[in-house]
């Protein structure tokens, strides 16, 4: 296998991505509500929301990925707003949010422990009383 560098063009991801949305919206609006018309549709939405999410992540110039810089106040606010978009009830909700706090409790990095080096332990010499 030949090791070479694979580049994806952002640019042509995200315009993938609103014609696939927008082939499925226009579909919508078309007035046929065959089988075949749904099922066209319904792959067009995933297939475009599969590339957006991929536009999304792909790392640019700038920045080396879209969640890099995100702090956790935007992420709360953000899954918050989606819960409160998709109207589920608190009996849903609530062990969605508890399970994500946790997590993201266990799975937050963790600081390292800095252990002295043992020359700095022994450094300071203990007198012994045959010393004097």
């Amino acid at each position: 296998m030949s090791d070479q560098n694979v580049t994806v063009n952002r640019t042509l991801v995200g315009v993938l991505a609103l014609a696939c949305l927008g082939g499925a919206a226009a579909l919508a609006f078309s007035g046929h509500g065959g089988q075949s018309v749904r099922l066209w549709q319904a792959g067009l939405i995933r297939v475009g929301l599969v590339l957006a999410a991929l536009w999304i992540a792909l790392p640019t110039k700038d920045r080396p990925a879209a969640w890099a810089n995100i702090s956790k106040r935007t992420l709360v606010v953000a899954l918050i707003g989606l819960l409160a978009l998709l109207r589920l009830p608190l009996r849903i909700v609530l062990p969605i949010v508890f399970g994500a706090a946790l997590c993201g409790w266990l799975l937050r990095p963790r600081p390292r422990r800095r252990h002295a080096p043992p020359s700095a332990r022994s450094a300071s010499p203990t007198r012994h009383s045959s010393d004097n």
